[in-house]
């Protein structure tokens, strides 16, 4: 089949399995990771995943989290930075010591593999949470704001954890590196980030914004889009955590509403579809009779240990239980995170190809649970609160 048909099929089913899930009260997101399930390997086998699906599925992500930044706020992000980290290293402590105690206890595992299949359950993929919150308007409310402060926290936790672990448990030449190095080149990536987005955005949007081109402000925002997430995984972290910082600093700027207009058309009209499919694509039936009850247990843990540890970070700073249910349930979804975590896992030998196969499973499991707790916890609150930055005076942080 060749990549246009390909490209074709993703299109026309994702809308159309938006829709159903629209129809059915169910978020669009469902409907599109769906389809990758049923359409690929696991079901029918019309899509496989190729490397043309891989690239745009990248760029898709890449381009959600920019969407994400750009539509955030910084001072809402920093107003609540103390329960967001809070938040991300409970939903780290949760789910890691209590998969890595059942691993190495009941299912007999090494405690270095033990460990590494922990730390896969600890990463948090907020890409098809920010999804949902656009969907039913709660991205900008304290909520969103410190899922997607913790999900940037839990990302640099987890990052920093991989490498610690790699570096004492892995083999290869991955291992070799310094422990202090691998820490010190994550620090410069966020001195890196304030910096260009602070000092360098700014003037960067001026110049391009005066040149005498089509399209040209939203040509410069996605060559920062990129350009940021080139960085972030030139230092070893996160493309989208890059590109999440770029759409951070172009919020701060006067285009912010013009750029919203143009990006998301440019990324839900092609390239987000494609990276919803992937994430389905992933999944197969084959041999899962023999790690079923593995599967089964991690999939509860991994849903539970999110849940508990950061409904527990947001109510320690006075968020009502289902305030604090939402941020739980925000952080649920594993995602991208959780694929690189044990694509790393696999390289260092901690882990064979049958449980990365049973690990893949359950991150599309619970990347396709997530979004339906998320919604039901969002959908037991009254009403929407959207609030501004300048007027939040309801969590104590």
């Amino acid at each position: 089949m060749s990549y246009l048909v390909q490209l074709v099929l993703i299109l026309l089913l994702t809308k159309l399995g938006a829709h159903l899930s629209n129809v059915l009260n169910f978020p669009s997101v469902i409907g599109e990771l769906l389809v990758g399930v049923i359409a690929g390997p696991a079901v029918l086998h019309i899509l496989v995943g190729t490397t043309f699906i891989q690239y745009f599925s990248e760029i898709g992500v890449i381009v959600l989290m920019f969407i994400a930044g750009l539509e955030g706020d910084l001072h809402l992000l920093m107003k609540f930075w103390k329960p967001a980290l809070t938040v991300a290293v409970l939903g780290v402590i949760f789910p890691t010591i209590t998969a890595a105690s059942l691993c190495a206890l009941v299912f007999g595992f090494k405690w270095t593999t033990a460990i590494f299949i922990g730390l896969i359950l600890s990463a948090t993929s907020v890409s098809i949470s920010v999804q949902v919150l656009k969907e039913m308007g709660r991205l900008n409310t304290k909520e969103g704001a410190i899922i997607l402060g913790a999900a940037v926290a839990d990302d640099i936790i987890c990052v920093i954890l991989l490498g610690i672990c790699v570096a004492f448990f892995g083999s290869g030449a991955s291992s070799n590196q310094p422990v202090w190095l691998m820490i010190s080149t994550k620090l410069l990536f966020f001195v890196a980030m304030l910096v260009l987005g602070r000092w360098f955005v700014p003037p960067f949007m001026s110049f391009f914004s005066k040149l005498n081109t089509s399209e040209n402000i939203a040509t410069g925002a996605v060559i920062l889009c990129f350009g940021f997430a080139a960085i972030a995984v030139a230092l070893g972290m996160s493309d989208v955590l890059g590109a999440y910082f770029a759409g951070i600093a172009l919020s701060e700027t006067k285009f912010k509403e013009t750029l919203t207009e143009k990006i998301e058309p440019i990324g839900y009209s092609i390239f987000i579809p494609v990276f919803f499919v992937s994430i389905g694509l992933n999944i197969t039936f084959k041999g899962l009779q023999n790690d079923l009850v593995f599967i089964i247990s991690l999939i509860v843990i991994a849903i539970i240990g999110k849940q508990i540890g950061g409904a527990l970070g947001a109510k320690m700073f006075q968020l009502n239980w289902n305030e604090s249910n939402v941020v739980g349930a925000g952080m649920i979804s594993r995602g991208e995170m959780a694929l690189v975590v044990a694509n790393v896992a696999l390289g260092a030998k901690l882990i064979d190809q049958n449980h990365y196969t049973a690990m893949i499973l359950v991150t599309v499991v619970t990347t396709i649970i997530a979004p339906l707790i998320l919604k039901f916890f969002i959908q037991r609150q009254t009403a929407p609160k959207k609030i501004r930055s300048d007027s939040i005076n309801e969590v104590k942080v």
